[in-house]
């Protein structure tokens, strides 16, 4: 009895000191608050940024609402003036077509003076142009162009009559002379067209 008595207080003894070994032998493990703290932080700066993003996007918001409403108060102010000018617009618009329609009666008035005109100046230039020895048996017009059928005793005549012609561009251009030949009576027949210009 009293060995075994004394054989468990060994074994127990024992074990005391195995246990006091290990203890000694494994480190000693401290906690400390810091990683908990800053892991605890992130939410609330996340929550920092959420609520500024938010408030900067409901500045924005309201920004954009009063900008609408201006754009939209000066659409009003814009329409309201133009039904107040509408008739002012519509006196101004009648008048100018009054206007253009004077202005074309008065060039339809000028043309007509010229054209008038014309035939006088014609006949005069051409008098000018013509030669003792040359006269004239028809002239006709169609648009422009003039064709004078003509009669001369010599060459010399009509010949001089064409390089008139020639002389005054400012009246007749494109003169076109084929010739002439003689007849029957002894005398030459001849033909000149010419573009007349409006030259009044």
């Amino acid at each position: 009895m009293i060995k075994i008595n004394l054989l468990g207080d060994a074994l127990a003894s024992a074990g005391a000191k195995k246990g006091a070994d290990k203890g000694a032998a494994e480190p000693a493990q401290v906690y400390s608050g810091g990683e908990g703290a800053a892991r605890s932080s992130l939410p609330i700066a996340g929550l920092i940024v959420g609520i500024l993003f938010a408030a900067l996007g409901g500045l924005y918001y309201v920004w954009l609402n009063n900008e609408f409403n201006h754009a939209k108060e000066k659409k009003a102010e814009l329409e309201r003036d133009k039904k107040q000018y509408e008739p002012y617009i519509a006196l101004e618009k009648k008048f100018r077509e009054k206007k253009e329609a004077l202005q074309k009666k008065e060039e339809v008035m000028t043309n007509l003076k010229r054209q008038q005109a014309l035939p006088v100046h014609f006949l005069e230039e051409l008098a000018n142009s013509l030669p003792d020895d040359v006269w004239f048996k028809k002239i006709t017009q169609k648009g422009s162009t003039i064709t004078i059928d003509g009669e001369s005793r010599n060459f010399e005549a009509i010949n001089a009559f064409y390089g008139n012609l020639q002389s005054r561009t400012r009246w007749f251009q494109k003169i076109n002379y084929p010739g002439a030949k003689r007849v029957a009576n002894g005398s030459l027949e001849f033909t000149i067209t010419f573009e007349l210009q409006n030259a009044v």
